[in-house]
């Protein structure tokens, strides 16, 4: 999406994505009257239809889903080199994390805010539930 800026794609998309859902709620929803607007675009941590966490208008994207073999997860990011900007087959990188939680944790760390890539969404979203950490007895 080299030829087109982020803001101008964010424009066109904003309102008119395949991947919108809007929810209609009435009453004190803390929404407004139109609701929630909500996505289920690749690369969106939060599912939130904004600009910040745009999986398609963003330069920069990262997106966490589970591994086929249900074992770890897949990190997505979109790649900066030219070569690959060009072509939609080989724009993302995706790596596969199957240690355990804290090395999963400190490689999505060094993935986003290490690498100066998106520090913002380092908190972007909660961990899925199965890669959270086990809980002992005493409630840690």
């Amino acid at each position: 999406m080299s030829n087109v800026s982020p803001d101008v794609l964010w424009s066109c998309v904003r309102d008119q994505s395949c991947h919108l859902m809007k929810r209609r709620e009435s009453q004190r929803s803390g929404m407004g009257k139109k609701g929630g607007h909500f996505t289920l675009e690749p690369n969106n941590l939060t599912g939130i239809n904004s600009f910040k966490y745009s999986g398609l208008a963003n330069a920069k994207t990262v997106g966490i889903v589970p591994a086929k073999e249900g074992k770890g997860i897949v990190v997505t990011t979109k790649s900066r080199k030219d070569k690959a900007i060009r072509k939609p087959a080989k724009m993302y990188t995706k790596t596969t994390l199957t240690k355990t939680f804290r090395k999963t944790a400190k490689t999505l760390k060094a993935v986003t805010s290490g690498n100066f890539y998106r520090a913002d969404l380092e908190k972007g979203a909660p961990p899925p539930p199965r890669l959270q950490p086990p809980r002992g007895d005493d409630g840690r």
